[in-house]
């Protein structure tokens, strides 16, 4: 099993306001507070090396999928996942059709 990877409080970053770059009078350039990535070390508001910047996202990103996941499972197990995509269009009725009949356009 991997390593664990200590999780780092971020913060916005106050000089890009958290965009990453700054505009300059010609160009717009990444922000040297920040590294470019919008975020800080919450502590002691200092950029991250992009190496563990990478890993703190990671982390956060794996974290919310894991979210997601739990979330649409007890969805389920209530029976209140909503139908989406194509299949969305035979759901429920429309009353598009004649007399308020559902209209699919087929």
């Amino acid at each position: 099993m991997g390593r664990m990877v200590a999780v780092i409080p971020l913060a916005r970053c106050e000089i890009c306001q958290g965009k990453g770059v700054i505009k300059g009078i010609f160009h717009t350039m990444d922000c040297a507070g920040c590294n470019g990535a919008g975020l800080v070390d919450r502590q002691t508001c200092e950029a991250l090396s992009p190496e563990v910047m990478v890993q703190q996202l990671r982390v956060r990103l794996n974290r919310a999928n894991r979210q997601v996941e739990q979330q649409r499972e007890q969805l389920e197990r209530a029976g209140l996942v909503p139908v989406t995509g194509p299949a969305a269009d035979y759901q429920g009725n429309n009353k598009r059709g004649a007399g308020g009949a559902h209209l699919t356009g087929d």
